[in-house]
């Protein structure tokens, strides 16, 4: 095991290229993760040191780290590689002050379930990615072929001077505790912090509906709701809502992390999106 290289690029690109149906990202995002000093990219290379398998740890805040882009050659697989490339992650994770270590694993995934669950992480819960095109300015409700009704709900922009209501609602509220906490940022998840709000609301991404709170981020045509905090009475007009959002901002993909919660995925599949289960598995440091 050894830090990774731009000579190992054409080696990972090579064993990367078929990692699903669609290819792979880390071919194109590895000289990004190699620049970035909030985290390692490891590589571990045969006898003649070309690279194998790859794996990337990165803080998220400075005591929490999350694992990802955990890629082993087809042909070397079996052989305990990836085990042995978490346990030099996580070291380094340590090293650099990290509490906890995270990570994500589609729920369809089974070979990596059946790995990680021999290992000392433990699963904490399970998040639920909700997605869908929008196309043109007026989406669809999910089945029945018409035109979608707008939430009776309206997001309106929250402020800085929210931040410490919107944590605490975040921390004690149904959705947010069976979450643990946690937020999404892209494919990661972190404890949700004051600061973090703060951040959201200064970048026009924090949201009020009703009486519920959200924070949004928009990349390349997709609008993603990282957080929602709603309850079971009112999640289905706050998903609307947040559609509703993503189509006047012209977004042409809305995607959304929720709850492992029957009420908060019914609002998903309700507002026509397809969502998918992962499970978030973490391991004290």
């Amino acid at each position: 095991m050894r830090a990774a290289r731009h000579t190992d690029l054409d080696a990972i690109a090579a064993f990367t290229k078929g990692t699903f149906e669609w290819g792979d990202y880390v071919a194109e995002s590895i000289t990004d993760w190699m620049g970035d000093p909030s985290g390692v990219v490891m590589v571990a290379t045969d006898d003649t040191d070309t690279a194998i398998a790859v794996g990337r740890c990165v803080l998220l805040t400075p005591r929490e780290a999350w694992l990802h882009a955990a890629r082993v050659d087809p042909v070397h697989r079996g052989r305990g590689i990836a085990g042995d490339m978490a346990v030099v992650l996580t070291d380094w994770a340590r090293d650099q002050g990290a509490l906890v270590a995270r990570l994500l694993i589609d729920e369809s995934n089974t070979s990596s379930i059946r790995h990680i669950e021999k290992t000392t992480f433990r699963r904490t819960t399970t998040v639920h990615r909700g997605s869908r095109s929008l196309g043109g300015s007026e989406p669809r409700l999910n089945g029945n072929g018409g035109s979608r009704r707008r939430s009776p709900l309206v997001a309106r922009e929250g402020t800085r001077v929210d931040a410490q209501m919107v944590t605490a609602s975040w921390t004690s509220g149904e959705a947010g505790r069976a979450l643990r906490g946690l937020i999404g940022r892209s494919w990661s998840f972190y404890r949700l912090r004051t600061k973090d709000v703060e951040a959201a609301a200064l970048q026009g991404m924090l949201w009020e509906v009703g009486g519920s709170w959200a924070i949004s981020r928009e990349t390349d045509g997709m609008f993603e709701v990282l957080m929602v905090d709603a309850s079971p009475s009112d999640a289905d007009d706050i998903v609307r809502a947040l559609v509703d959002l993503a189509v006047d901002r012209e977004a042409e993909t809305f995607r959304v992390w929720v709850a492992d919660q029957p009420w908060l995925v019914t609002a998903l599949t309700t507002a026509g999106c397809q969502v998918e289960p992962s499970r978030i598995y973490e391991m004290a440091l």
